[in-house]
């Protein structure tokens, strides 16, 4: 193999294509741009290999700065920005080959597959392996065609409030609704049946001290009674499946208690119901040392919930397009050409990135270091909440942090206003905080939008992290002034 040598187009030509961006290429942009979704900043470049931070060219002044991103970039960025070992693994596949088709294998492909296998957790290890280019949600329908293709007359997919699934038409259907903003009637609304999330610091049936994501020690699961009535027969046609995040992430970083899925696991054992798994944004040890929340309370709790189907995107992919689902090898039942294909499913870039971030992350003993700077973060989080009454609930583990802004601790009442307050001056402080999904009614108004999230690279060195929990005062203080 030889280095890359550009026939057509000079080197210089080729290379200020990524380079930056003039001011009339920013008002053509805004201009031609059919989304009118994007942030004021546009993203340049590294601040070194592999690095959490990432230099930014503002759209309106024009000024750039250097950003710590506790956003991952969608969750996707566990190794950081411009990875070296990642962009070497993917440079060397490029070499050799950059597509086949959807029913060719690569030595990409058939390593990336094994590999899954050998990492899944529970009921799931050594089990069958589907890719995609798209990520989570074509993941998610993978799971679903399968469970109906090896379900016996189910029909229906069990949902919950707060999930987040995808945004395909199917997808959007199967997640928590956005009532107003989504402008378009879904597809399959028959097929998604919806009930409650259990939410402990928020409890329909008014525990209290379900806090830090645990349940209120009183509690006694009456939120899984309710949804046992529908595993049992109160939906309108069978269930295949119940589609759930372990802990949700754009719902608001609300786990199910682990007693929860055991008790889950139990009925749908019975019932014959598959349990689909969406871990996209838990696996890939953004939860800590572990590949993936299940294994964690299998290795802590001493407990198998692993489901059927577990489904991947954002870190699996190392930085590039990839989603991944893996089913349990004792169904029988496999895809026909018809069932399941696209044209770039199998793209070797995207599993090579995938397979390389794996091996960086456990040869690094990156997962210990996400187990550690979550503490720290935690930690430090909970010492301002005793200062600061507008810090609710704090949840993680691992650097999957999310906290519930609130008008004060005793009420709980969310604080959508500070919410958003802090996510604007985080950027004018130069660090980017996500948010979480919003909960409205059909006319549009807001009832809860008020999570800020931390998941910043698991690289992150304990200094970066002091940073962030430096910088999420400062934030919090100067956001408390605006809004007086």
């Amino acid at each position: 193999m030889v280095d890359f040598n550009p026939k057509i187009i000079s080197k210089e030509e080729l290379s200020s294509i990524s380079a930056g961006v003039n001011e009339e290429d920013l008002l053509l942009f805004e201009e031609h741009c059919l989304n009118v979704h994007y942030e004021s900043n546009v993203f340049i470049e590294a601040k070194e290999p592999g690095s959490p931070w990432v230099v930014v060219k503002n759209l309106k002044s024009g000024e750039f700065s250097e950003m710590l991103d506790c956003t991952s970039q969608n969750w996707v960025l566990a190794l950081g920005f411009a990875n070296p070992d990642i962009n070497y693994a993917v440079s060397e596949q490029m070499k050799r080959l950059t597509h086949v088709k959807s029913s060719g294998t690569s030595p990409a492909r058939i390593k990336f597959v094994n590999k899954l296998a050998e990492l899944a957790p529970g009921r799931l290890k050594d089990g069958r392996v589907h890719v995609n280019n798209s990520g989570g949600g074509a993941a998610i329908e993978a799971a679903i065609k399968l469970s109906l293709i090896a379900s016996k007359e189910g029909e229906q997919i069990l949902t919950f409030q707060g999930a987040y699934h995808g945004n395909s038409l199917a997808m959007i259907t199967a997640s928590h609704p956005i009532h107003s903003v989504t402008r378009f009637r879904p597809f399959g609304l028959d097929v998604f049946p919806r009930v409650p999330q259990p939410y402990c610091y928020r409890c329909l049936w008014n525990y209290k001290e379900g806090l830090y994501g645990h349940k209120d020690p009183q509690c006694s699961m009456e939120c899984f009674e309710l949804v046992n009535k529908y595993l049992t027969g109160l939906t309108s046609r069978r269930l295949a499946a119940v589609l759930l995040e372990p802990y949700q992430g754009p719902g608001g970083h609300i786990p199910f208690p682990p007693e929860y899925l055991e008790k889950l696991k139990e009925i749908c054992d019975d019932e014959k119901i598959f349990r689909i798994y969406d871990e996209c944004q838990t696996g890939v040890w953004r939860t800590g040392k572990y590949f993936t929340l299940t294994e964690r309370y299998e290795k802590e709790l001493n407990i198998d919930v692993s489901p059927d189907m577990m489904c991947f995107t954002k870190a699996i992919g190392g930085g590039f397009p990839l989603g991944a689902m893996i089913a349990s090898k004792k169904i029988r039942k496999r895809f026909s050409p018809s069932e399941d294909h696209t044209t770039f499913c199998n793209t070797p870039i995207s599993l090579t990135a995938g397979l390389a971030s794996i091996k960086v992350i456990e040869k690094a003993k990156y997962g210990e270091n996400c187990e550690e700077r979550g503490k720290q973060i935690t930690k430090r989080l909970k010492e301002l909440q005793e200062n600061y009454e507008v810090i609710g609930d704090i949840r993680g583990p691992g650097l999957f942090i999310g906290i519930e802004m609130v008008k004060d601790q005793t009420s709980r009442e969310p604080h959508s206003e500070l919410m958003n307050e802090m996510l604007a001056e985080g950027m004018r402080q130069n660090i980017l905080f996500g948010p979480s999904m919003p909960y409205m009614t059909t006319t549009g108004k807001i009832l809860m939008h008020n999570l800020i999230k931390i998941k910043p690279p698991i690289v992150i060195s304990k200094e970066d992290a002091e940073y962030i929990c430096d910088k999420f005062e400062d934030v919090l203080k100067a956001s408390l002034n605006k809004i007086k």
